[in-house]
């Protein structure tokens, strides 16, 4: 075990991505300290286990400024027991199989149509092309009604979210200001279902959101109904992410490219894990303790924090050979074990805190991949550099495409 004094905050600003693991150094646990309080970072299968053991508690893990902007007050992300599984339900449910096949029927037009639009020979960038196909994706999907102009605005307000929650400085300014005009719009979308001024489609996010009720059996409160309304929508667009480094991944890999263009599932979803475990969305997972207790040889006090290493564990060579070669051949062989990839967390889905919408993610993903492998790209010289203290971290030119004549 590594005792380490310097509290660990200031090192995960400064170096995003690599901080938990040059911090570890392989092993499974390490001492440190986090925003002031003592702290155990750890990681690989035993700390993945570890992380999602009822003895942590996810209540006050992640700081307010944060968790306020990206996921709303008051929402799953920070609840245990009895709240959180009763809301973990409704995303499951509203997650469902036949609105994951809905889903990606809706994904796959909406690509369809942007790459009609692809002039060729003339550049687009990306990123923002999946900023706006999975925005009209996820509105649409949820059953919202929205014209094209309200998804572009509304679509420019999620991104603004989710590219500053974690960045001091403008960008988080930003996104609180996106936060707070997506909080009214989507309070005033539960209210109209509410007062039947709007009749969504049965089934649709928006009708399970504004018919939610909470643990005691009362309707939920008009903003918190929006806060859940969002955390569906939100983590949609978040795969634009995924989508341009995918992009650069299927230049850089043709013969990938080729074998999912020429319809293969298997090879389509392995391309989309590894995308998924090579790029992952946040760095690190945090918790806190609810007693004095010992974490893999760590001693952490109770509020102190346990701080789970995502992309360290993502990428432990004792698990993943080579582990920042690109391959998705990875996952054609056996089922991967347990806890060694968590890009939306880990531990049981029903009962435990992992990611309800990573079934979704895996959906809109696959069906970005299919589309690019299908178009006959090239990427001009630009900066796909990736600055893996930028968190979320995505190549800085966008990834801008050209597509052939």
């Amino acid at each position: 075990m590594v005792t380490m004094r310097v509290d660990g905050s200031i090192g995960l600003v400064r170096l995003g991505y690599r901080w938990a693991a040059e911090l570890r150094r392989g092993q499974p646990a390490v001492e440190t300290r986090f925003l002031g309080r003592p702290a155990a970072v750890i990681g690989g299968p035993a700390g993945v286990r570890r992380f999602y053991d009822p003895r942590l508690r996810r209540q006050g893990a992640v700081p307010t400024p944060v968790s306020s902007v990206l996921f709303g007050r008051a929402s799953i992300h920070g609840l245990d027991g009895d709240e959180h599984h009763h809301q973990k339900t409704m995303y499951i449910e509203a997650l469902g199989p036949d609105s994951l096949g809905r889903l990606r029927d809706q994904a796959r037009r909406q690509w369809a149509a942007a790459a009609r639009a692809w002039e060729p020979g003339r550049p687009f960038v990306l990123f923002d092309q999946a900023v706006h196909v999975l925005s009209a994706v996820a509105i649409a999907w949820s059953g919202i009604p929205c014209g094209p102009g309200e998804v572009s605005r509304r679509a420019g307000q999620l991104v603004a979210v989710l590219d500053g929650f974690a960045s001091p400085g403008p960008r988080y300014l930003r996104a609180r200001l996106a936060r707070r005009r997506l909080d009214r719009w989507a309070t005033a979308l539960i209210r109209a279902v509410r007062t039947h001024h709007i009749v969504p489609d049965p089934g649709t996010a928006l009708e399970t959101t504004a018919e939610a009720r909470d643990v005691t059996g009362r309707l939920s409160a008009d903003p918190a109904a929006a806060v859940a309304l969002l955390n569906l929508v939100r983590p949609m667009v978040a795969v634009a992410w995924f989508v341009a480094f995918a992009g650069v991944a299927l230049d850089h890999q043709p013969w990938w490219r080729a074998r999912i263009a020429d319809g293969d599932a298997a090879a389509c979803t392995a391309f989309a894990h590894e995308v998924r475990r090579r790029y992952p969305f946040v760095p690190v997972l945090a918790a806190r303790a609810r007693t004095d207790q010992d974490v893999l040889g760590v001693p952490v006090p109770d509020g102190g924090y346990v701080i789970l290493d995502v992309d360290g564990t993502d990428r432990d060579p004792r698990h993943w050979p080579d582990p920042d070669r690109f391959d998705p051949g990875r996952f054609l062989g056996p089922t991967i074990a347990p806890g060694t990839l968590v890009p939306q967390g880990g531990g049981d889905l029903r009962t435990g805190h992992r990611c309800p919408g990573e079934a979704a993610t895996l959906v809109l993903l696959e069906e970005a991949v299919r589309r690019l492998a299908l178009t006959r790209y090239d990427l001009p010289p630009q900066d796909l550099t990736v600055d893996l203290a930028r968190i979320p971290a995505r190549p800085l030119s966008g990834v801008v495409a050209v597509t052939r004549r």
